[in-house]
């Protein structure tokens, strides 16, 4: 009989088939257990390792200190892995004790976009978080870049709105509604930052048309007892309130649609007896148009530190409006115009990008008699020359009657300092040196200090008075003790 060759190839093939499955699923049995021994032998070493001898407690604080410098450096424009996510795959101990520890979890940092809103993937880790985060207080800022559906993260948060601590939440889109209905009955005993930023101005210096809503509280209905810091941003301003009675730290930043009028401004003043800082971004308010009419005053007794930033339309008639006997530090930024009335009781001014002429800068230094520290950028040159005592070195005929421009200036703080402004300000330095007015320190930042070094004069510089080489302006307010990310958000 003779052999079908087709049925000899068929059977070789099935037969050779039958041991490659074979040879594939040992290799695959030996490549899980190599996988296996590698892992052991990886546990082995990390038991060696001498910070496997480490008690949980001290790996446990050792992890904490990590993240807290990880979201320092953290570079906001880039998406990078958390450090506890990063650290749990490092071994299993440190993935228990990661898991275990709460702390580690309670901070939650969250921008929804609309792929990861469709794939559900910031709604699992925002789960995730307060899952692992156990009893501790929440930490809480979301960026929403989304148009609708927020509704489950909101109904997430409400359920644990009593361990809220921190709360900012951001979206340019006029989402008050969703908002408001999250805040508007949440119980937050311990809650104590509350930013909410809504909406996205105009661009332009559009001249505001419409008025803000009535003033009134409307979210918090339960009350905030812990409540000191307020940012009301966009379209959160007249339409979000909360209770105000025991903040300290207010920021209302304006709304390019919308002007608000005086008894609106003092009502919201008025409702803050307990402020020690204000912030006034951008804001409009309309007076009287009466000029006869005499403007009913706020005592604000304990602020301490008054930031306003431009454009600022009226602001000749809005410091007026507050009676600031403790008033402390003056920040002023991108304000083209300045007058006020004398204010002893500050110390410390701040300008940026404030380009005041002579005429500015003359009742600049008539309303703070008793500055003592200054801090500029390059947007102003002309305050160099406007400090010169008054002697026969700097006028021909000095006149006796004027005295020296803030004699308590000690401190000189410079950011951006330009290459034609190096000479005045050695002038000044060394004009001021000899009298009871001179300067005893300088702060200079990297550029300042670049300039300085190039001109040749940063040594000479050094030997007239003190100077600290590398001047970061501190955040606003001072003492906060945290970061506040948002803060003047464009």
């Amino acid at each position: 009989m003779a052999v079908n060759p087709k049925e000899v190839l068929q059977k070789s093939i099935s037969t050779l088939e039958n041991r490659r499955d074979e040879i594939l699923r040992e290799l695959d049995n030996l490549s899980l257990q190599l996988h296996n021994q590698k892992a052991q032998y990886s546990q082995l070493l990390n038991e060696d390792a001498p910070i496997h001898k480490l008690p949980n407690e001290l790996l446990t604080e050792i992890f904490l200190d990590c993240k807290q410098i990880s979201a320092r450096s953290r570079n906001k424009s880039r998406v990078q892995i958390p450090f506890q996510v990063a650290a749990s795959h490092v071994s299993r101990r440190w993935r228990e004790a990661i898991l275990a520890t709460p702390l580690l979890w309670n901070t939650m940092d969250f921008h929804i976009r609309p792929m990861n809103h469709v794939q559900r993937r910031v709604l699992s880790q925002l789960g995730a978080h307060i899952k692992r985060s156990d009893t501790c207080f929440l930490d809480i800022s979301l960026n929403f870049h989304i148009v609708d559906q927020l509704s489950s993260y909101f109904k997430l948060l409400g359920a644990h709105s009593r361990r809220w601590r921190r709360l900012s939440i951001v979206t340019k889109h006029e989402q008050v509604e969703e908002i408001s209905e999250l805040l508007r009955h949440a119980e937050a005993p311990i809650l104590q930052h509350l930013s909410l930023n809504i909406g996205k101005p105009e661009q332009g210096s559009l001249s505001p048309r419409k008025p803000y809503s009535a003033i009134a509280q409307n979210i918090l209905m339960l009350g905030a007892p812990s409540l000191s810091f307020l940012r009301l941003a966009g379209f959160a301003l007249g339409n979000s309130h909360p209770p105000t009675c025991f903040v300290t730290t207010l920021h209302l930043d304006g709304w390019t649609r919308h002007y608000m009028v005086h008894d609106q401004f003092r009502t919201i003043l008025e409702n803050t007896p307990l402020l020690v800082n204000l912030s006034l971004n951008q804001l409009t308010v309309h007076h009287p148009r009466d000029p006869l009419e005499v403007l009913q005053t706020v005592n604000l007794a304990n602020l301490r530190s008054l930031r306003i930033h431009g454009p600022c339309p009226s602001l000749f008639r809005l410091i007026p409006m507050m009676r600031m006997p403790q008033l402390h530090t003056f920040s002023l930024h991108r304000i083209d115009i300045f007058d006020s009335p004398i204010l002893p009781s500050v110390q410390t001014v701040c300008l940026e990008s404030c380009a005041f002429d002579e005429p500015e800068i003359e009742n600049l230094i008539r309303a703070f008699p008793s500055v003592s520290y200054l801090s500029i950028d390059e947007a102003m040159p002309d305050i160099f020359f406007m400090l010169l005592p008054n002697s026969p070195e700097t006028e021909p005929e000095p006149d006796p009657a004027r005295p020296c421009p803030w004699p308590h200036l000690l401190t000189l703080a410079i950011q951006d300092l330009q290459p034609v402004d190096v000479t005045p300000l050695c002038h000044l330095v060394y004009t001021r040196r000899n009298g009871p007015a001179a300067l005893k320190k300088i702060h200079l930042d990297r550029r300042s200090r670049t300039v300085l070094q190039t001109k040749d004069r940063l040594d000479w510089l050094q030997d007239q008075l003190e100077v600290d080489r590398n001047y970061v302006p501190d955040p606003w307010p001072a003492g906060l003790g945290y970061e506040d990310v948002h803060d003047l958000l464009e």
